[in-house]
């Protein structure tokens, strides 16, 4: 008989995922300019539970957030909702100001303390200022979670104080920032988007990026039902 001739490997097959084959969001510059640039968030203060609460966190499955200063406006409500209509402690990291990189560098340091739950993180509306390659950090969230789901809430940023210029970028540089995001979540099972950008409305902000009163109770609401604890 003749000899058996094996078919080749497809070369797209063999070839390993490279920067070719991450979506336009992950690759493309998208930065315009009015951005600004972040100011000194180091002393601003933060709120941040004790090493006790993190770890009742981490025993009971409770909640862990870590964020910035949105993450600090509901992270009262949310501790006493999830503490009286669930039973769940709740353990906050939360720095007003800061971007994305230092926030993820506390988690990859604690990553023992985030409970089988998962962990929520509101991070990226100080990251306007720099939105290229956001998504690294995001991808070192998923690492330090270990399969454990990783709940993101979407940015917007719109600073109504602002001018036009200003006011377009932080909105274009919001919708940026949440097309990483996404496509992220497309290759993480894991990593669950949060679509708070999508479902404000006016009065739930304060100032264009902050959550007025309503906007906490909106916050809680859409969170809690994102973690499967309503409907």
């Amino acid at each position: 008989g003749g000899d058996v001739v094996l078919a080749a490997p497809s070369p797209l097959a063999a070839r390993p995922i490279g920067a070719d084959a991450l979506p336009p969001a992950l690759t493309e510059d998208r930065t315009v300019a009015g951005a600004g640039t972040l100011g000194e968030w180091r002393q601003r203060t933060p709120s941040i539970s004790t090493p006790r609460q993190f770890r009742r966190v981490r025993d009971a499955d409770g909640l862990l957030v870590v964020g910035d200063s949105i993450a600090q406006a509901t992270a009262y409500e949310l501790a006493v909702r999830a503490g009286a209509e669930h039973g769940l402690p709740v353990a906050v990291n939360a720095h007003p100001g800061r971007p994305t990189e230092p926030a993820t560098d506390w988690i990859v340091d604690n990553a023992g303390l985030i409970p089988d739950r998962g962990i929520v993180v509101v991070s990226g509306a100080n990251d306007v200022f720099a939105p290229l390659e956001w998504w690294r950090q995001v991808e070192r969230v998923l690492a330090a979670a270990d399969g454990r789901p990783v709940y993101w809430l979407t940015v917007h940023v719109d600073r109504w104080s602002g001018g036009a210029e200003q006011r377009w970028a932080d909105r274009h540089h919001s919708d940026w920032l949440n097309d990483q995001l996404r496509a992220l979540a497309e290759r993480h099972s894991n990593l669950v988007v949060v679509d708070w950008a999508g479902a404000l409305s006016d009065d739930w902000l304060s100032d264009g990026v902050h959550p007025s009163e309503a906007g906490v109770v909106a916050w809680c609401d859409l969170l809690e039902r994102a973690l499967g604890l309503a409907p």
